[in-house]
């Protein structure tokens, strides 16, 4: 068994990056090359300025292994025959028998030193790697996220050059840029480890993290606090630096009476700072910034800190003030001077159009069409205020602060609060119904907006965040309690004149997302299951219906009638391939079996309809799965493709009839089912 080190030196990466660009890619790239290896183990790590990779475990050799080459066709002339070969370095001798028409040979590959596979993919999947902004640097040449300093590249104690992005490899690093600079050697990745530990850096990212939270938790509590709770703020951290050091600071306390979402937002988002908390949940004045160093002796770092952000603090303080001298509604007339896309118009435009499809939307369901329409009309006039202009991350929740704070209604400046929410996945939603109808109200503006003029998401290009403005409608529209909107997606869309040009397109894009939602979910619907049911019929009935016929679908389909039945309808989607009429002739009928199964289907489809119409679906497919004996007995009993054109054809509907029993609900035909799953 081998191992090898790699290390990537290079100038410090932003510390958002990391996780999707770095830590997430290359564990996927290392399974899949220690798989090829035919064994090891690896572990990937990362400082501010260090990528670095250890495999383990790694065998020698690749194993031998043999392949079947395909050369010329058989009635070629011997002269391209004979080229093959010596290509091939292979003789009459390796040729095998075909049932093609081409000459084959089976070629045996020795397997190489793993050294030298190592030495070619290690560069390959370094260089393959994007991060989401590539700089040049000297000459050009090359593009990547930092300048590359240096690399160490070491297998089995001795060096393995590699070069990279035109830097040739070595076995010398460097310690921390300022209390350890000086190069040294390295042999190994233990060595290596040591080495950084007595030049203070700390190469694991998670203990760097695990000392950080304890140094943090020990200087809150010296302030009479608790450090606030931010996972974005710890995953940061961790990759600010090479030694994991905290400092405490304090802003003034004036500072206070600005609304606590500025504060966080200047702390956390501008300065990569954590607020302390009291034990009540409330900000104080003390906050802890991460430290790149071993301390802070002479309180250099904690002053810089609060210099800083003081400084933040007084131009948040201005633009409060200045914003506070003209209200939300009369800063209006201003978004007809801000754009908000080249051929879809400035924003006085789109809060017109957000204003008339949250009117539709409220028309609908019980809201109140006041609070509706002073919200819509209020949601974007932040976006001139001072304050968002500089930063951006509050737009909403800089006018819900400032409409609460002119008296506005408490539904009003919620929604106005709330209207961009839910952002992502784990985001909460809007807090009342008018917020949920606003919110909708803007996401359906944006999306039939961006579709009609053509900028729809294109593979991974997504520039204008459609996808999550479609992700998001449809999380408002799965819940279910006093904010539930008991609209579909084609009703909704029936309320945006600007819709009809893109229908089609926006159908299916929010197929995709309802489909990727439900199957990611914490209800961990499968696939089939989705599918079935969309398939029958998703765009006009609620998605809280939709994932109630799911969950009864997930819950039925182990059971033993239910599998058999779908076998049975899988034989009838054969046997009807080439028809597809229900209409059925009683008068055709020559058994009583026939005569069963066809009032059967006539009563089943009676109580499905029935049990759908009261949303209960269970009972419904519970009531299609009785069917399954009397399929049973027909297919038993009854031959369907008889030489009687008339009577094969009304067989035929009268299985399409029983299959389409379920249509409204699911369309079965879509479960997949292994038939040892019923049969015994």
């Amino acid at each position: 068994m081998a191992e090898y080190f790699f290390e990537l030196l290079t100038e410090e990466i932003p510390a958002w990056m990391f996780q999707s660009s770095w830590t997430t890619p290359v564990d996927t790239a290392l399974e899949k090359l220690c798989g090829e290896l035919g064994g090891g183990k690896w572990k990937t790590d990362a400082t501010s300025r260090r990528l670095i990779i250890f495999l383990r475990d790694l065998p020698l050799r690749e194993e031998d292994r043999e392949i079947e080459v395909k050369g010329p066709p058989k009635k070629s002339p011997d002269a391209a025959l004979q080229g093959f070969l010596k290509k091939q370095n292979a003789t009459t001798g390796d040729i095998i028998e075909s049932a093609d028409e081409y000459i084959r040979i089976r070629k045996k590959i020795a397997g190489r030193d793993i050294s030298a596979l190592v030495q070619e993919r290690i560069p390959q999947l370094i260089e393959s790697l994007r991060w989401p902004k590539m700089m040049r640097w000297g000459a050009g040449g090359h593009s990547y996220i930092r300048p590359v300093h240096s690399i160490v590249s070491i297998f089995e104690g001795e060096h393995l050059p590699v070069t990279i992005f035109g830097v040739a490899s070595d076995v010398k690093t460097v310690g921390h840029r300022t209390l350890a600079p000086q190069p040294f050697k390295v042999d190994s990745y233990h060595d290596y480890l040591k080495k950084l530990e007595l030049a203070s850096v700390d190469v694991e990212a998670a203990h760097r993290k695990n000392v950080m939270v304890q140094r943090a938790l020990v200087l809150a509590k010296q302030a009479g606090g608790v450090p606030s709770e931010d996972v974005s703020i710890w995953a940061q951290w961790q990759y600010l630096t090479e030694y994991p050091g905290v400092v405490r600071a304090e802003f003034r306390p004036e500072y206070l009476a600005l609304p606590e979402e500025v504060l966080v937002t200047v702390m956390r988002v501008h300065q990569k700072q954590l607020p302390i908390r009291d034990r009540d949940g409330k900000l104080t004045s003390s906050f802890l910034a991460v430290l790149d160093n071993e301390g802070d002796p002479e309180g250099n770092a904690a002053y810089g800190n609060s210099f800083v952000t003081n400084a933040r603090f007084a131009d948040a303080q201005f633009f409060y003030d200045t914003d506070r001298r003209k209200k939300l509604e009369e800063r209006i007339e201003q978004l007809a001077h801000l754009q908000f896309q080249e051929k879809l118009g400035n924003y006085a435009e789109k809060t017109e159009r957000v204003k008339r499809i949250a009117i539709a939307i409220a028309s609908h369901i019980d809201a109140d069409l006041g609070h509706v329409e002073t919200a819509a009309k209020l949601c974007k006039a932040d976006l001139v205020t001072e304050m968002v202009k500089e930063f951006t991350d509050l737009q909403g929740k800089v006018g819900g602060i400032y409409a609460r704070e002119e008296g506005l209604p408490e539904p009003v400046w919620q929604a106005i609060y709330d209207h961009y929410q839910p952002a992502n996945v784990d985001d909460a939603l809007p807090r009342n119904l008018v917020g949920v109808i606003v919110s909708l109200a803007d996401r359906l503006d944006t999306l039939t907006g961006f579709f009609r003029i053509g900028l729809k998401p294109t593979g991974s290009k997504d520039p204008f965040a459609l996808r999550r403005a479609a992700q998001g409608a449809v999380q408002i529209l799965l819940n279910r309690d006093q904010r539930e909107v008991r609209l579909s997606i084609g009703e909704l869309l029936d309320l945006v004149p600007e819709s009809a040009a893109a229908r089609t397109d926006l159908v299916a894009f929010f197929a995709e997302r309802i489909a990727t939602i439900l199957e990611a979910s914490a209800w961990q619907f499968a696939y089939d299951e989705i599918r079935a049911v969309m398939e029958s019929g998703w765009l006009n009935i609620p998605l809280t219906d939709l994932v109630d016929r799911i969950s009864a679908l997930k819950a039925i389909r182990d059971e033993a009638d239910f599998l058999s039945l779908l076998d049975s309808v899988k034989r009838i989607t054969n046997i009807t391939q080439d028809h597809d009429s229900t209409r059925v002739d009683a008068s055709l009928f020559d058994s009583d079996i026939e005569r069963r199964l066809n009032e059967l289907a006539d009563l089943v489809s009676s109580q499905i309809a029935d049990f759908a119409s009261e949303r209960r679906y269970r009972e419904a497919l519970q009531s299609f799965a009785a069917l399954a004996p009397e399929l049973e007995k027909f297919f038993d009993d009854v031959m369907v493709m008889v030489d009687d054109e008339r009577v094969r054809a009304n067989r035929k509907s009268l299985l399409m009839k029983t299959a389409h029993a379920l249509k409204p609900i699911a369309d079965v035909r879509q479960i997949v089912v292994d038939r040892r799953d019923y049969r015994t």
